[in-house]
């Protein structure tokens, strides 16, 4: 018997200024893992995704990224050890 597994699309925003959906005021999934100063490796394997997926988001490679409910709770209490409310979470999501 399958669990039915309900995703949550994170839909990737590329971070420059000609960008016109960037607003330099709300942080990234990348300025969520550089204020905690963790590598790519460190942030994926907290997640649960490769550290192949964390570089393709990151770069704008790959536009939409999926985690599970259990993943995006650990995100949520990533950023509150990065001091950033759940308010603040990067637009990049959906």
């Amino acid at each position: 018997m399958f669990r039915n597994i309900q995703w949550l699309n994170i839909t990737a925003k590329m971070v420059n200024n000609q960008d016109s959906n960037f607003n330099p005021n709300v942080p990234t999934l990348k300025q969520v893992r550089d204020r905690l100063g963790m590598t790519q490796e460190e942030f994926a394997k907290v997640l649960g995704i490769s550290r192949g997926t964390v570089i393709s988001y990151e770069s704008g490679k790959h536009r939409k990224l999926q985690l599970s409910m259990a993943q995006m709770k650990k995100l949520f209490e990533l950023m509150k050890q990065a001091g950033l409310p759940i308010e603040e979470l990067p637009e990049d999501i959906e």
